[in-house]
């Protein structure tokens, strides 16, 4: 087996409108990794206002989970 050390912090918002708090809890020049599952992200516009806090971010997205 190989030896490794894994570091995954991870702060989980959640409510109405907490996307407007991305900005304050990523630390600058940060890459973001956004996971989703189906459509429904785009269907009711929370992953257009979250694409749209993290602007200033290299965000990479993994959906269809």
């Amino acid at each position: 087996m190989l030896n490794y050390d894994y570091y995954n912090p991870v702060n989980i918002v959640f409510g109405k409108d907490q996307y407007k708090n991305l900005k304050t809890l990523i630390p600058k020049n940060s890459r973001v990794m956004i996971t989703y599952g189906g459509g429904s992200i785009k269907e009711n516009g929370i992953y257009n206002h979250v694409l749209n806090a993290l602007e200033s971010f290299d965000v990479i997205e993994f959906g269809g989970i």
